[in-house]
């Protein structure tokens, strides 16, 4: 009886959860978007549905590093959280956090970027698409990733649990390649293509030791699901946010301009698929 009791508990918090996350995100989305600055090049209703859904997406894919960092809190170990997983994800949110706070706010950069496109005959000069949302998010997700790595040198120790050798190489190189590229070529605009293009791969080889994690261990102990569902929930609506403003300025070139947006936004939705498969199919019983 008791154990029913629990299981009952235990079930309807589940439930209550299922319907309490979504209310929070869209409140919070609307809130945000409703006050916060908006894209001036947007017109009609989308300007307002493009700020509502790109907070609700900053809200989702912030949210989405708590529950982790609650369970690596509650259980005093980081064991079953992939260790190279951590540590890539703080590279790659400096990258992205540069990417898109120089493309937001540095004006200088916004004209040569215009000036590239129009001068190499791809497109009309229109601008990169980067919202205040995607800056917050960016800057959020830096320190969240901060802290989950923090909580690895804590609780487990990076002399027990170091990055392998191979992720430690891959730190160095990009650290190093960036460095000799803008001091030989002193081309700014371009160093920000560069770090998109390590996040972009860095988001593509973060998340590869976790699911060969998952699959040695037959078992996704260790790695919450939650986060898997509100990283899910960012990666769809940061896909729709883009495509809604291209197509409301026509300018689809915003897709080549923000590839990291893109790429970063389908990448996340493709192996976030691939963890819900290992949790609820393959290691269920875990």
């Amino acid at each position: 009886l008791f154990r029913s009791g629990q299981s009952l508990m235990v079930n309807g918090h589940r439930d209550r959860c299922w319907v309490t996350w979504p209310l929070l995100l869209i409140s919070g989305g609307v809130s945000l978007g409703a006050v916060l600055p908006k894209n001036e090049n947007l017109v009609g209703p989308w300007k307002l549905a493009s700020n509502v859904i790109g907070y609700i997406y900053f809200l989702a894919w912030s949210a989405s590093f708590y529950p982790q960092i609650f369970l690596n809190f509650t259980r005093r170990t980081t064991r079953g959280l992939s260790v190279d997983f951590c540590a890539l994800n703080v590279l790659g949110y400096v990258c992205y956090s540069t990417y898109t706070a120089s493309f937001y706010w540095n004006e200088s950069i916004q004209r040569d970027y215009k000036l590239r496109m129009s001068g190499s005959g791809d497109g009309d000069g229109d601008g990169v698409i980067i919202q205040s949302n995607d800056v917050a998010f960016a800057a959020h997700a830096l320190m969240a990733s901060l802290l989950t790595l923090t909580q690895i040198g804590c609780y487990d120790s990076f002399r027990t649990r170091p990055p392998s050798k191979r992720v430690q190489a891959f730190l160095i190189f990009s650290v190093v390649f960036c460095l000799l590229f803008i001091t030989v070529t002193g081309d700014v605009l371009g160093l920000l293509f560069v770090l998109g293009a390590i996040k972009v791969s860095i988001t593509v080889s973060k998340y590869i030791p976790q699911v060969l994690l998952n699959y040695q261990r037959k078992s996704t102990v260790g790695w919450n699901v939650q986060n898997v569902l509100l990283d899910l929930t960012g990666g769809i609506l940061s896909f729709v946010q883009l495509y809604g403003d291209c197509a409301n300025m026509k300018n689809w070139g915003g897709f080549k301009g923000n590839f990291a947006k893109v790429m970063i936004s389908l990448i996340t939705i493709g192996f976030d698929i691939i963890f819900l498969i290992q949790h609820y199919v393959m290691y269920p019983e875990s």
